[in-house]
């Protein structure tokens, strides 16, 4: 997040946005309280976002953004394949860490907005298809027998840790994600 004096009007309504529908869920926050918080005018915002729709649809973007940047992050601190995969899980710890986790907001919009006509849908879909991905080509690298099989059962791992680390407000959960990826990996 930049500061807000360097951010156009644009970014400050997204951020402000994505900051409230993640703390209190799409339905409890009001266009009001975007454009206050955001500081701007109510026309600035339907100017850049003509409905909360589409407010909505670009914060799930770049919610998908910042998902594929985190993957990213994992690239970095490994020097090996494996390790690279395994820094997805370091990663949840430190997030999980944070005051403000709240789990994946993706998987958080796709639960609250549900319904056959789900905005948050498709983006959750890419990222479980992204992080999959992610997993499988690291496996392959690594020599991982099955590397695409594999690359499933860590994203279900990786996705039942953030779900139980919100439920018990630890980082316990992935810790113990992080083993069972090395059992995954044959450690």
């Amino acid at each position: 997040m930049t500061d807000d004096n360097t951010q156009s009007a644009a970014e400050r309504l997204l951020d402000t946005a994505a900051r409230l529908f993640y703390a209190r869920g799409v339905a409890n926050v009001g266009i009001n309280e975007i454009i206050a918080r955001a500081g701007v005018a109510r026309m600035t915002l339907y100017h850049h976002f003509p409905s909360k729709d589409a407010l909505v649809k670009a914060v799930l973007e770049a919610r998908r953004a910042e998902r594929k940047a985190w993957l990213a992050r994992a690239d970095g601190l490994g020097a090996t394949p494996r390790e690279r995969l395994l820094a997805v899980f370091d990663l949840l710890e430190a997030w999980v860490d944070t005051p403000d986790f709240r789990g994946c907001p993706l998987v958080a919009a796709t639960f609250e907005l549900g319904g056959q006509f789900n905005a948050a849908l498709p983006y959750a879909r890419d990222h479980v298809a992204e992080v999959r991905a992610f997993f499988a080509e690291r496996a392959a690298q690594a020599g991982v027998q099955d590397p695409s099989t594999v690359a499933a059962w860590l994203q279900l791992v990786l996705e039942g840790a953030t779900v139980t680390a919100l439920v018990q407000g630890t980082a316990e959960a992935a810790r113990e994600a992080r083993g069972a990826a090395l059992a995954l990996l044959g450690s």
